[in-house]
């Protein structure tokens, strides 16, 4: 292995020199870089309690609580259920980090949590993050391997029981939305006709494109239990069903789209390859393969795809995300090629890739 380049060996040499810290906080022209540094490092050491103030807001329904219109810290503590002092301590967080804000004398919404009321599915996924946090109590045997009692893989037992498909189906369909308009948003289904979403849980996903695209046949592929599901809360005639699972058991044919949204990085390798060749199998040449999902290698994305995602698979006991290149190597295997990967406005929320047989 190469050593550190001089820049960056000499760069770490100053960073780890008590002294020259001390110089870069006093001197005027790199104070203001120092103290951006300093803030950097301690919302490492302090993030944890960030993310503690966000899911007592949620649990508590701050957010709905106050609303558009504000309401005063007294009418809050009250609806809340913390004493006057309990409930000052926990809008000073909110508002140190942007979820609310003060308004004369009213608590407001601030821009984070704006956001968040715009976007409930985000409320949930910060909900079920209790789990999550079980597993993160001590990350060194989250990394070893060593299961956590009630952490995040008792939640995800999505094989298990009827009551868990649908808890991991309906927390997958309440950000399909979010999900959906990204892919709307930057590839075209106008030139298709029928389309094959595998893994597709619900069946949100295929609702909202339906919505735009009604020259698109419907093909839902997912767990008998998942199916089931999702006929009760299909409402659209051209939605078809088929149930099975979708690593071995035989897929509808005739499909010239067929879309893997965020199923291929909540696997490991030796399950998507075997998924792959099982899509592989009834495309013929005309078949487009559509994989939605954050990809890794984007340094704008790391902190969510590499500190975020990757930490949370690794709670789950499987899967893991993956560059579109790596995606496009485990795919050639199967028997797929030309990979293109398109432009999402969102790309923190999920990529896109297209592949074609070959």
């Amino acid at each position: 292995m190469a050593p550190p380049s001089f820049f960056l060996r000499f760069r770490n040499r100053l960073l780890a020199d008590p002294k020259f810290l001390a110089f870069a906080q006093r001197f005027p022209l790199t104070r203001p870089v120092a103290r951006a540094k300093s803030r950097e490092l301690f919302n490492l050491l302090a993030g944890f309690s960030y993310s503690q103030v966000l899911y007592a807001c949620v649990l508590l329904r701050v957010l709905e609580y106050v609303g558009q219109n504000g309401i005063s810290s007294e009418q809050l503590g009250f609806k809340i259920g913390l004493t006057e002092t309990k409930t000052d301590i926990l809008v000073r967080a909110a508002v140190a980090l942007d979820i609310l804000e003060w308004d004369k004398k009213q608590v407001i919404l601030g821009p984070h949590g704006a956001a968040l009321l715009a976007q409930p599915w985000i409320m949930r996924f910060v909900e079920h993050h209790k789990y999550f946090y079980r597993d993160l109590e001590d990350p060194v045997a989250l990394l070893k391997g060593q299961s956590v009692p009630n952490g995040l893989r008792s939640y995800w037992t999505y094989e298990d029981g009827e009551s868990d498909k649908q808890r991991y189906s309906e927390l997958m369909a309440a950000s399909q939305e979010a999900v959906s308009q990204q892919i709307l948003g930057s590839y075209n289904f106008k030139k298709h006709k029928n389309i094959l979403d595998v893994g597709g849980g619900s069946g949100a996903f295929l609702r909202a494109v339906g919505r735009e695209n009604p020259q698109l046949a419907l093909h839902l592929f997912d767990l008998q239990g998942v199916i089931s599901l999702a006929e009760e809360s299909s409402k659209s005639p051209k939605l078809f069903l088929h149930a099975g699972d979708f690593r071995r058991d035989g897929l509808p044919q005739g499909m010239d789209l067929i879309s893997l949204v965020r199923v291929v990085h909540d696997h490991d390798d030796d399950l998507i390859l075997a998924t792959l060749r099982n899509i592989r199998s009834v495309c013929s040449t005309h078949t487009t393969l559509l994989i939605a999902e954050p990809f890794a290698g984007n340094v704008a994305n790391a902190s969510v795809t590499d500190a975020y995602f990757n930490l949370y698979f690794t709670a789950m006991g499987q899967g893991r995300t993956r560059t579109p290149r790596e995606i496009a190597e485990l795919a050639a295997k199967a028997g797929f090629g030309r990979p293109k990967v398109w432009t999402t406005s969102l790309p923190l929320i999920t990529g896109l890739m297209t592949l074609h047989t070959i």
